[in-house]
């Protein structure tokens, strides 16, 4: 197995950075900071980092188009114009279960909206679900009795869905009818050992492996879905690493959490809650 280093791009120390998302119109690299409730803009160009403040824990950003983005807040999903402030509201998540909120999420092929949703510190068992939004800006439940709902993506055929429950130390794989986002057929394509932590958001390479951020060892690993192999890992030094995407010229860009490191950990680890990247010489893979 083949092992790299990633490059601290943005020593931002988040508290709980999450979802990192290209967004090919601004050419920026967008993620969250739950915890400090911000969206952040990352200028691959200049470095500037640009953070937008919310009232309310931020989950999830993805790109509308029309220089609108929706975001998943705690308990609903809004369309925001960061630029000038605008919120409009979309749709409201899991109302009834006071001890839940979004986690990751992500746009189909299709255009539709992904968000699962965990209890609010991923203790309690089975507690979460999986939604896509349809037309009309339907919620419709898709999967149940997931404990900590994360990362997701697509293969380029539109034909294929990855989904893993971090609790579950696997990665799933479903069938995708593109007509109507439905998935079917589960099987499990990666299963996640022990000593590699727990497996967080993850992207889907132009050369149809999975890079999936491991919560614990602090790294990036690429698995191939065809055989379950671990093909190799990229380290940040930051043990709490928590997603990954591909975005500008094939680099595939890393977010950290300062979130359950005590003080000696972040004494060891200080870079924890950085933005890193690591040029992987690989193409973007754009869903949209």
């Amino acid at each position: 197995m083949k092992k790299a280093n990633a490059t601290l791009v943005a020593d931002i120390r988040s508290t709980h950075g999450e979802g990192p998302c290209w967004d090919a119109a601004l050419q920026r690299l967008l993620w969250v900071d739950m915890i400090e409730r911000r969206v952040n803009s990352f200028d691959p160009v200049t470095t500037k980092v640009v953070s937008h403040p919310f009232a309310e824990p931020v989950c999830v950003v993805v790109p509308e188009g029309n220089d609108r983005h929706l975001i998943a807040l705690a308990k609903r999903l809004v369309s925001v114009d960061l630029a000038a402030g605008d919120v409009r509201e979309v749709a409201s998540v899991e109302t009834d279960l006071p001890g839940n909120r979004c986690n990751d999420g992500k746009m189909d092929p299709a255009g539709r909206f992904w968000i699962g949703t965990m209890s609010n510190d991923g203790s309690v068992p089975g507690a979460g679900s999986l939604y896509r939004l349809d037309e009309g800006n339907q919620l419709t439940h898709v999967l149940d009795n997931l404990t900590i709902s994360n990362g997701m993506d697509w293969t380029p055929d539109n034909r294929t869905m990855f989904f893993t429950d971090s609790a579950a130390r696997e990665v799933w794989a479903f069938d995708f009818d593109p007509a109507d986002s439905s998935i079917s057929n589960k099987r499990t394509v990666v299963q996640v050992p022990e000593e590699l932590g727990l497996p967080d958001g993850m992207a889907l390479g132009a050369d149809d492996t999975l890079w999936v951020a491991h919560w614990g060892p602090g790294c990036v690993c690429q698995w191939d879905p065809k055989n379950g192999q671990l093909l190799q890992c990229i380290d940040t030094g930051c043990p709490h690493t928590t997603s990954c995407c591909f975005g500008g010229s094939g680099d595939l860009f890393i977010t950290t959490s300062r979130l359950g490191l005590d003080q000696d950990k972040l004494a060891r680890h200080p870079q924890s809650g950085g933005l890193f990247r690591w040029q992987t010489n690989l193409p973007v893979q754009e869903n949209l």
